[in-house]
């Protein structure tokens, strides 16, 4: 008889002894730590209790602590129980159907348990406890499940064991889920700490199973070989291999996805990227699982066409895509025909946004400019695809470039013109360390925001459901400013002031206001900046005065008092003897308002300001009906040197052309729909060519020009910058771009397209616009633009009148019939250098080859004439 036999004989019905093999032991732990550490990862990247991808974590963080820490710890674990010298017929084995419930029945359990505790950054602590309280159960469920399968030996509890064991199970997975949530709402879920939360959780199992497994006896039955069941233990085993290593893969696979996605935003950050900063009602920030942002590569670089050519908040492209981006609607039936024409395009290697905008000669490609508002708009649009949105919904740009990545110095540039010419080489070192401690360290790359507000639940709930979470902003904008690299000293506060800024705030209220009209020259070649308010970001610093409107006799009052330095004006208020009692009462509420706004800036500030006997009207919010409601604004103006430096905590500089296109995206103003009209014609020539198609329709002939395909404009380096975007050409269906699915898409423009030029004409005697209140239309098309061409090209306009022919200034020379001959073209070139110098005077509108202004575009606002009279009143 073999030692088996005897050994089954001597013990059948009786308590056999037992060992314990360190070796499993130890390996039965590293099995629940890696399903533990694979549970918390999957949980950490569930953002919803909806969403088909938040349900397969939900499933796999179940299956993972379930069918791994637990399930596979608990039979790794009973192969460490050594019966009766190891005899492989005496050794524990187990039925196959019990086996199969006691691995669906944790999964079950912890099903429950996590969708108990939620999803969001808010920790209920009765939904922590009661996730805990689960989480034992189902360890300490399966654990005598697991045991019940036994099939040849009966096993005996001890009483103290089985509580301690229970107490261990839950208390410990409370700890651990308790701490990890509390980590990961403080976004402070580091790998240090993540590893503690698995070792405790993992602890909880291992805990639990060796405090009942001491306490376990056991009385053999039959063989295991009797019971047909030999082979359960290797079998066993290997599932709980294959999940293991499977468990061990989704936690490599979720590290090397971190650090490519971590790798992925720092090579952004060299690059000019687009990023959603979405917000809630509670000012919580939309961010990715890791933290992160969603971003969209533009492109490479800005493409410069000179040296001062700087990507800035005054640049004419960024004022397009700040216009763009609350005209979505114009842009989305363009985006794909933009993404056509941008896919055939040479580019270096795949990437959509590598467009080579440089020839091999070094000149910037025809149109490059068209090039990158495509790119900017393909850029949202993907934005908004990983949000699951559409373009509509992509949000709005915010008026701020954050420049990210390595750092660099700024070139300075001495070449800007200001009103008394050129500064000289001391000036231009002086404001180079003077701007040194205004903004922050330059990079290689730069970062834009498109901010939108979402503020009823479902709109949330959609967010994330796509796999996104709210995060309260200081919680995550070390993460945020350290993956992007974005070299903003104060992002906290920037983010804070996008997320409570509304489209309102840039409105006063409707009434009378004295304000600050005070600019600056800039460094680059993009006019002035002007001061505005802090928090309102595009409204003037003003102070209320208790008038709904001024009478004629205030506006007298008001011309008597014009030009006026604030101190000597001061004293007129406060001695106004010879005024009526109620000119004595409006002297008196001037007085106090002036002062009161004026101890707001500095004395040498204060004291430069001129009052204006010019009252101007500006647009206010809508009324109750939708009407709009204008404010009359009395400024005192100021005219800084090109290095002062007037920001403060209430005050902030911003380039003043921004502050007019602001104008011309409110609600009521006309100027969108003429921003939509110029996109479509511009984006027509794009659209309607292929671009394979031949480089020259037309060959050069004798008075006239070659016409080249838009492909050409876009592709070739020679191109002129200084020509319209659109031309009145025609293209057979052939040339038209396919779309992905192969059929060609209609053309939905018409195939004839006229180009529009902007023609000033000088007349004397010509009367001045009426004041407009609000966005009321003007009977005459006349701007400060006009009034100041007519002071620079005195002599154009006197040569034109001699001649009896109009004095006209053109975006694009004119073809149609040969140019004046002798002293008449040169005066003629005169005036279109003045229009040029006129349009950067009045703060950059310069269109820089950017294609002819709107007509609607060069229509007067509150800017132009406050500047005019700024200007006015300097000279004087």
């Amino acid at each position: 008889m073999s030692t088996s036999d005897d050994l089954l004989v001597r013990f059948t019905g009786q308590e056999v002894p037992v060992n314990f093999h360190l070796g499993f032991i130890v390996l039965s732990f590293l099995v629940s730590l890696i399903g533990a550490g694979c549970t918390l990862e999957l949980i950490n990247r569930r953002t919803s209790l909806k969403g088909l991808f938040n349900h397969l974590l939900l499933v796999g963080a179940a299956v993972s602590m379930g069918g791994i820490s637990i399930w596979s710890m608990h039979y790794i674990g009973n192969r460490a129980i050594i019966i009766l010298n190891d005899e492989p017929e005496l050794q524990i084995s187990y039925s196959s159907g019990i086996t199969a419930a006691s691995f669906f029945l944790p999964i079950w359990v912890l099903l429950l348990a996590f969708i108990a505790v939620g999803s969001n950054d808010e920790i209920p602590w009765w939904r922590v406890g009661l996730s805990g309280s689960l989480s034992g159960g189902a360890i300490c469920g399966m654990h005598y499940l697991g045991n019940a399968s036994i099939s040849n030996y009966h096993c005996e509890y001890s009483t103290g064991n089985v509580i301690g064991a229970s107490i261990i199970a839950v208390s410990a997975s409370t700890l651990a889920l308790s701490m990890f949530f509390v980590f990961r709402a403080a976004w402070t879920n580091s790998w240090l700490k993540k590893t503690g939360c698995m070792f405790l959780l993992a602890g909880a199992v291992s805990g639990m199973h060796w405090c009942a497994s001491v306490g376990t006896k056991y009385s053999l039955i039959e063989s295991a070989t009797a019971v047909g069941n030999g082979n359960s233990r290797t079998a066993t085993t290997a599932v709980v291999i294959i999940l293991s290593i499977l468990a061990a893969l989704i936690m490599i696979l979720a590290a090397g996805l971190t650090a490519r996605t971590k790798r992925k935003y720092a090579n952004k950050a060299q690059f000019i990227t687009l990023a959603a900063a979405v917000f809630d009602k509670q000012g919580r920030i939309l961010v990715s699982p890791d933290g992160l942002l969603p971003s969209e590569k533009i492109t490479d670089a800005f493409p410069q066409k000179s040296h001062d050519d700087v990507f800035t908040t005054a640049h004419p492209l960024f004022h397009w895509m700040y216009r763009a981006s609350r005209d979505w609607s114009s842009i989305s039936s363009l985006l794909p025909w933009m993404s056509d024409h941008i896919a055939n395009l040479p580019r270096h290697g795949r990437d959509r946004s590598a467009i080579k905008m440089y020839a091999e000669n070094g000149q910037l490609v025809g149109s490059y400019v068209t090039i990158f508002r495509e790119l900017f708009c393909l850029a949202a649009s993907s934005l908004a695809s990983k949000m699951s949105e559409d373009v509509t919904n992509a949000g709005t740009l915010w008026d701020e470039i954050f420049h990210t990545g390595a750092e660099s110095r700024p070139v300075p540039s001495t070449s800007d013109t200001t009103l008394k010419g050129h500064p000289s080489a001391d000036d231009a070192s002086r404001l180079e360390k003077g701007l040194s401690h205004r903004h922050d360290s330059y990079g290689q790359g730069c970062i834009m925001f498109l901010v939108r507000h979402v503020e009823n639940d479902s709109a949330v709930a959609k967010l994330e459901a796509a796999g996104f979470r709210f995060a309260d902003t200081h919680r995550v904008v070390d993460i945020i400013k350290s993956s992007m690299q974005i070299k903003n000293l104060q992002l906290e506060e920037k983010l804070r002031a996008m997320a409570g800024y509304a489209p309102e705030d840039g409105f006063i209220e409707p009434g009378v206001h004295v304000g600050v009209f005070a600019i600056r020259a800039r460094l680059d070649r993009f006019g002035f900046d002007v001061l505005v308010d802090r928090q309102k970001r595009t409204a003037l610093p003003t102070g209320r005065l208790p008038y709904k409107k001024l009478e004629q006799w205030q506006l007298d009052v008001l011309s008597d008092l014009g030009g006026l330095h604030v101190q000597t004006l001061l004293i007129r208020l406060a001695s106004a003897k010879r005024y009526n009692p109620r000119e004595i009462e409006f002297a008196t509420q001037l007085r106090r308002s002036i002062t009161k706004l004026m101890s707001n800036f500095p004395d040498a500030m204060a004291d430069s300001a001129r009052l204006s006997s010019k009252v101007v009207q500006l647009p206010g919010p809508p009324g109750e009906k939708g009407e709009t409601m204008a404010c009359s604004i009395i400024t005192l103006q100021i005219l800084l040197d090109i290095g002062s430096n007037a920001e403060s905590l209430k005050h902030c500089f911003i380039p003043l052309q921004l502050l007019k296109v602001h104008q011309f995206i409110l609600d009521q103003s006309p100027h969108k729909s003429a921003f939509s009209r110029a996109l479509h014609r511009e984006m027509a020539s794009v659209i309607s060519y292929a671009p394979r198609a031949p480089a020259v329709i037309n060959e050069r002939r004798q008075g006239s020009i070659s016409r080249a395909s838009s492909t050409q404009d876009l592709c070739n380096p020679v191109a002129s910058q200084d020509e319209p975007m659109s031309s009145g050409r025609t293209s057979s269906s052939n040339d038209r771009p396919s779309t992905q699915h192969g059929r060609k898409p209609s053309l939905i423009f018409g195939g004839i397209m006229v180009s529009q030029e902007i023609a000033i004409q000088v007349e004397d005697g010509a009367t001045p616009s009426p004041t407009r209140e609000g966005f009321a239309a003007r009977t005459s098309h006349r701007s400060s633009f006009g009034r100041l061409l007519e002071r620079g090209a005195a002599k154009a306009s006197s040569a034109a009148k001699k001649s009896k022919l109009s004095t006209t200034c053109t975006a694009a020379p004119v073809r149609s019939q040969p140019p004046p001959s002798g002293d008449n073209t040169m005066e003629m070139t005169e005036c279109a250098e003045a229009g040029r110098r006129s349009i950067l005077a009045r703060g950059g509108g310069d269109t820089n080859g950017l294609g002819p202004m709107e007509k609607g575009d060069a229509e007067e606002t509150f800017v132009d004439e406050l500047f005019a009279a700024c200007i006015s009143q300097r000279r004087a």
